[in-house]
């Protein structure tokens, strides 16, 4: 057990690893599930990845032991669930810590150990022993790296147990200890998302301390877009534009936005993007042939078609590509009405986000399926904790998506995907299958048996299993009309990995809602913005 003073000593004594302006480039690694299940391969010594563009990681060292944890630049505390792991602990407290996600929650205990991130260490960082996870799926991933700010969990834990100064000096985030221990390197880190072919399962993307990438040095020439909120990395949104004119925002909920503008808030952590659900409706409503299923909030298009959808900041337009604005899933459905067979179907992933006013500080959360089109650098500009004032901290970001190619891209990669997989069905036809459903469950509810009849459903899918023994009743009693949210809860892993703590301000930290309805469907036609 240790007290303010002796932390305050080990703190003194952390250095850097290395030379002194030696930098720090290692691969993001990218892991999913997404249509098929592949093995992941293994990750770079240091790097950053993803699995089917759902889930983002790094590994690190702590206290001697490996972990693979999700780099979310939308949160800031350090966790690690480490059953059967040795890890050297520089020093422990019994100072309980308590995080909650969109989906999931974890507790435990804040340790001190040496954390080596690429060629940097840290020798005494403050992260959360994690004891329990609830409802979060560790397959691909140990714990979480947050790269936001410091006003977060553990710094309220420490700052109540030991007053604010012991906070700032020991309670911060591992990438704000790496810059406080050295105060003339530059405090910048950079982030840039791979995005895995449709049919793999690891893509490669760059993390990059206190530098820059070769191909990417004009990034210092961008605009730069100041932080607008404390604690998040929120920015400023000039406009959304779909087929190349412009979205009609609501006014921000934000006090002080520009008129027209909105904030937009960039997290690594949260896999699938979240708008207003009129703006995700002006999105995918300029897709030919795609159906709203209002039950779920979803869009159900043709697997060959999209749209363009870019956003502006700072002047600059990001495109969009193509293939980050569907995705390919395979579900069993009676689409003839002459038995359950498997199909493909593409879903939205830009997502209809429903946000109760206690949820301030943003309107948009822009996650992997935006950030995979730009290369991103995150200054931390003159912050440090209890100066949020002064030289604030800035993005500043690049296109990496070619407008003038992505449209081939995207029809070569979509129909080397469908090549594959079962056949693609027409969006109208899976609504009809999802409504017939819908009734068939109604009907059943409504004579006592529900849920539990079609567990027992002798109708067989291609493999002749049972829709029932599938996927068992507790999946059942998600779908109805929805049934694809409820298939691609199995089907895909989406890190919702922003945060809301009870009892708290969600100013620094914020929760998805993903299935409540916003708006009653008869005045989607009439809005704009859903606040």
């Amino acid at each position: 057990m240790l007290n303010y003073s002796l932390l305050q000593s080990l703190l003194f004594a952390s250095f850097w690893a290395g030379s002194a302006y030696a930098r720090s480039a290692f691969n993001i690694k990218a892991h999913g599930t997404g249509v098929r299940f592949a093995a992941s391969g293994e990750p770079n010594d240091i790097g950053v990845t993803t699995s089917n563009d759902n889930l983002y990681t790094v590994d690190i060292v702590l206290g001697g032991q490996k972990f693979t944890v999700n780099l979310d630049t939308g949160s800031t505390d350090l966790w690690v669930y480490a059953p059967g792991k040795d890890i050297k602990f520089t020093n422990t407290t019994d100072l309980h810590a308590q995080l909650h996600y969109g989906v999931g929650e974890v507790n435990g205990t804040i340790k001190f150990a040496e954390v080596q991130i690429g060629d940097f260490t840290i020798k005494n960082q403050a992260f959360i022993l994690a004891t329990e996870v609830k409802d979060m799926d560790l397959t691909d991933y140990d714990g979480i790296m947050g790269m936001a700010f410091d006003n977060t969990e553990i710094y309220d834990k420490i700052q109540g147990a030991w007053g604010t100064a012991a906070a700032d000096e020991l309670a911060r985030a591992p990438i704000t200890s790496l810059f406080a221990q050295d105060t003339s390197r530059p405090n910048n880190f950079d982030v840039q998302l791979g995005r895995t072919s449709e049919l793999e399962d690891i893509a490669e993307g760059a993390f990059i301390i206190s530098d820059h990438a070769d191909d990417f040095k004009s990034v210092t020439k961008a605009p730069q877009l100041p932080r607008f909120v404390d604690n998040h990395w929120s920015i400023v949104m000039d406009a959304m534009l779909v087929n190349g004119k412009s979205f009609a925002f609501n006014k921000s909920r934000v006090a002080g936005v520009p008129s027209g503008k909105t904030i937009a808030v960039l997290d690594s952590g949260f896999s699938l993007p979240q708008l207003p659900g009129p703006a995700v409706d002006a999105i995918y409503s300029s897709i030919p042939a795609t159906q709203y299923n209002p039950s779920g909030h979803e869009w159900y298009t043709p697997c060959n078609a999209s749209t363009n959808l870019t956003f502006v900041f700072g002047g600059q337009e990001f495109p969009v590509h193509p293939l980050d604005l569907t995705f390919p899933v395979t579900v069993p459905l009676d689409i003839n009405g002459t038995g359950v067979t498997n199909v493909t179907v593409c879903l939205n992933r830009y997502q209809q986000s429903t946000l109760d006013d206690s949820f301030t500080g943003f309107d948009l959360i822009l996650g992997d399926a935006f950030l995979r089109n730009v290369y991103a650098s995150f200054d931390y500009g003159d912050y440090y904790p209890g100066n949020n004032t002064n030289g604030l901290p800035f993005v500043q970001m690049l296109s990496t998506t070619n407008a003038s190619t992505m449209w081939q891209e995207f029809q070569e990669e979509r129909a080397a995907a469908l090549a594959e997989l079962p056949p693609a069905v027409d969006p109208a036809l899976v609504l009809q299958a999802l409504q017939r459903l819908a009734q068939k469950d109604e009907d059943l509810n409504n004579t006592g048996m529900g849920a539990a009849a079609l567990a027992s459903d002798d109708d067989s899918s291609s493999n002749g299993d049972s829709w029932g023994k599938k996927y068992g009743p507790i999946v059942l009693g998600l779908l109805g009309a929805n049934l694809l949210v409820g298939v691609v809860l199995l089907a895909v892993t989406v890190t919702m990995c922003v945060r809301g703590v009870k009892g708290k301000s969600v100013g620094s930290r914020y929760t998805p809602v993903r299935f409540k309805e916003n708006a009653d469907d008869s005045e989607r036609a009439t809005l704009t913005y859903s606040d």
